[in-house]
């Protein structure tokens, strides 16, 4: 009887563990860009030109775009791609794309795989429509528009001052993938001020900081609060000895140390670290300072971290730089200890997105920040990977609904057998 329900057990452990499966993180898309006034309508056949709307997102995810068509007929189809503008060169090529999908009058839905995009003034995309048959047109308004971040190219032709039809949807994903950070340090919000002190939470003392170059940071350390159930500690920076200190990190009550890495050269910074416990912290300990000499290597990069991946494309991102030294960016991808790609990118920007990956396969990033002088930080890192592609996927879901359908079967011919046996008994 005890094999019988440790077999019994086994099976419904197997079996649940088929059936649980770990939650997909969805973002929600919203109405990003838009112009829905146009009364008017040109043609768009092929023949006659290029015809685009030029909009400037800003969310840093594209999910899909809409146009709005009248006089469409029975079975006419569009292309569509989405194109990058910087300033007013346009990239080769296009970052998503669409082929001969069929359309209808009124709005239209273009939905391709997810893009990350650059939120910069100089950085604008387009809506590049094709359309083979004759027929379609484009709601549009001949000007003056409304809409201000964009125009429409009509024949080929820059139309400054009119606009097509259109809406882009697009998303802010939330923070996600493995970064180089430690957990006791996986906090930084600035804004937090120093909150109010209780006497009955311990202070931490003797807090020093020095600039270190083997380290290249600020090195904080300092000795523990004598209160033993504290949650951790918080560690407050600012720029004035007396006045202007916000939340840095908060650490676990096991380290009495920190390295900051988000500085500019040249400046000197001041610390003060408290004990807390919830909501409640202590009083702060002792006012240390150290001078980030002006002559030394750009701050390694902060929150650094895998923000997006679909089956063949991974995305990295991480905090601006506020460091007026700092001349860009080298980006590096790594598959095992090989390096397969590698990307010059300019300071402000704040993400980049690898293409033409192979799926299901773990990557290695790597940031290194560079100033004027030549100089380049210590490399941040994170981890991420692509997924399956959704065939796969629903392949593997299916393989283990079979497989949990079978083990249920075999538990029922178990049970029924076990009590037959113990009836002939």
């Amino acid at each position: 009887m005890k094999r019988f329900f440790v077999l019994v057990s086994s099976l419904s452990l197997v079996l649940a563990s088929l059936l649980v499966s770990a939650p997909k993180a969805t973002a929600a898309a919203e109405i990003d860009q838009q112009y829905t006034a146009g009364t008017g309508s040109v043609a768009i056949d092929q023949s006659l030109g290029r015809f685009a709307q030029i909009f400037q997102p800003t969310k840093s995810k594209l999910d899909k775009v809409q146009i709005e068509l009248t006089n469409v007929g029975v079975g006419k189809t569009l292309s569509v791609q989405i194109r990058h503008r910087v300033n007013t060169t346009w990239d080769e090529g296009s970052v998503a794309s669409i082929s001969n999908q069929a359309i209808t009058d009124g709005w239209n839905t273009f939905d391709f795989s997810d893009i990350t995009v650059v939120i910069k003034d100089t950085d604008t995309y387009g809506i590049w429509v094709t359309c083979p048959d004759n027929g379609p047109q484009w709601k549009y308004t001949s000007g003056p528009s409304t809409y201000t971040r964009g125009f429409a190219i009509w024949q080929s032709t820059d139309e400054v001052d009119w606009d097509y039809n259109f809406k882009t949807w697009g998303y802010d994903p939330a923070a996600g993938g493995t970064s180089d950070q430690s957990d006791e340090a996986a906090t930084i919000s600035a804004g937090e001020t120093l909150g109010t002190a209780t006497a009955s939470i311990a202070k931490p003392t003797s807090l020093t900081a020095a600039y270190s170059d083997e380290s290249k940071g600020v090195k904080l350390a300092w000795k523990a609060s004598t209160t033993s159930d504290i949650d951790g500690y918080k560690v407050f920076r600012s720029e004035s000895a007396d006045k202007g200190y916000t939340k840095l990190a908060a650490v676990a009550k096991e380290k009495v140390e920190y390295l900051d890495q988000n500085f500019v050269a040249g400046k000197t910074y001041y610390y003060q670290v408290r004990a807390y416990k919830g909501d409640s912290q202590s009083f702060s300990s002792n006012t240390a300072s150290a001078v980030v000499p002006t002559d030394i290597a750009p701050a390694k990069p902060v929150n650094f971290k895998i923000v997006d991946s679909t089956f063949d494309m991974i995305t990295a991102m991480w905090r601006r730089s506020v460091d007026p030294s700092l001349t860009g960016y080298t980006i590096n991808l790594y598959q095992g200890k090989e390096k397969i790609r590698s990307a010059d990118l300019s300071a402000d920007f704040n993400n980049y997105s690898f293409f033409n990956l192979v799926p299901g396969t773990l990557y290695k990033v790597e940031l290194i920040a560079k100033n004027a002088k030549g100089k380049t930080s210590t490399p941040a890192l994170a981890f991420g990977s692509t997924q399956l592609p959704e065939a796969v996927e629903n392949l593997i879901d299916t393989t283990k609904t079979v497989a949990a359908a079978v083990v249920l079967i075999l538990l029922l011919i178990l049970v029924i057998n076990t009590v037959k046996h113990y009836k002939k008994k």
